[in-house]
């Protein structure tokens, strides 16, 4: 099609998904200049566009708390502006209403919902797709040639890193620095905590690591149970920084270990090296880590797995193998190896 003057990207949340939208707004503005970029999102995660603010024209709130109203202020918004391409990557009701009769042509990322549930329910693997971010690039019928994962344009602001080096010791002889995100959304998709203190234990003990801890305030009480295993090596975090100073945060660190999470994404995005831990979720999904830094630790033995495509409060069966059978020591073992380069 014609390069238009303009398009709108449409991702209310969540952190996640929002991240993954980050190659294709750099695609779109490294292939095509002269298009202005809007984006919509949810008014509580417009903090999670700061690192790639300097590439979008506009970025317009959408307030979930305000309904209807807010979905007719938005469609008038739309509407006004005039866009000649709107690309919906959220595609959901919500979404829906917001593109309805508007007259620029509407693109919409396709969730394959059908083939996911059939995974899911019988472990019929027919939503083996790419990654999301290359189906979100897809969704663009733009040529939008040379596109990457990692994000190449980001500038850390330097009164940023300067509060967040105050967390981070940097001691005569370098040491690597390692920053643990133990916390995630889901039950299922979280580590053991015991397995994290296992893990933590033996990076203390055969190591002279720095650790890092980092989460929200809602995950400060188990972070803090774990920072007082050692208080003058550990360093706790959890809800201190905004979405976009976790960004930076895990640019200066040396190898992030998480979950399957938002952090899990920002890592890949940097090309940081890292740890992936995957519990109830699998690499089929499309949000798996595409990072040649990144190893993912996972059970493909436990034969209930995906039991879903985002988790549950706890276990549908009972045992939880998915993540128990995952031990501390094969974690340690995998980052003893990925930071081989970085201590020699």
């Amino acid at each position: 099609m014609e390069i238009p003057s303009q398009i709108l990207l449409i991702r209310l949340s969540s952190i996640g998904d929002i991240l993954l939208t980050f190659p294709a707004i750099q695609a779109l503005q490294h292939n095509h200049p002269e298009t202005a970029i809007d984006f919509v999102i949810a008014r509580e995660y417009q903090d999670v566009l700061t690192p790639v603010r300097h590439l979008l024209r506009n970025i317009i709130i959408y307030d979930k708390t305000k309904t209807g109203s807010e979905t007719r202020r938005i469609r008038r918004i739309i509407r006004e502006k005039r866009y000649p391409l709107i690309v919906d990557l959220h595609n959901n009701l919500r979404t829906r209403q917001l593109t309805l009769l508007q007259k620029g042509t509407v693109h919409r990322f396709q969730k394959h919902q059908l083939r996911r549930f059939c995974f899911v329910k019988w472990r019929w693997n027919v939503f083996n797709y790419p990654p999301v971010w290359r189906r979100y690039l897809s969704t663009i019928p733009l040529n939008l040639s040379d596109a990457a994962f990692h994000i190449t344009e980001y500038k850390h602001k330097p009164a940023v890193i300067s509060r967040l080096e105050a967390d981070i010791p940097t001691p005569a002889e370098k040491r690597p620095v390692i920053l643990i995100y133990p916390g995630a959304r889901h039950f299922t998709k979280r580590w053991l905590p015991d397995y994290y203190q296992k893990l933590i234990t033996l990076i203390l003990e055969h190591t002279d690591y720095t650790i890092i801890l980092g989460g929200s305030q809602a995950e400060a009480a188990d972070n803090q149970r774990l920072a007082a295993i050692a208080p003058h090596r550990i360093t706790d975090t959890s809800g201190k920084y905004t979405l976009s100073e976790n960004f930076t945060l895990v640019s200066l660190c040396d190898l992030l270990i998480s979950n399957d999470s938002a952090p899990m994404h920002i890592a890949a995005l940097l090309g940081k090296p890292q740890i992936a831990i995957f519990g109830n979720t699998v690499r089929q999904f499309g949000f798996y880590p595409e990072n040649p830094h990144a190893k993912i630790m996972e059970d493909n033995s436990v034969i209930c797995r995906p039991c879903s495509h985002i988790g549950f409060e706890k276990c549908p069966k009972g045992h939880f193998n998915c993540m128990r059978n995952i031990t501390p020591e094969q974690v340690f073992e995998t980052l003893r190896h990925l930071l081989v380069g970085i201590v020699n």
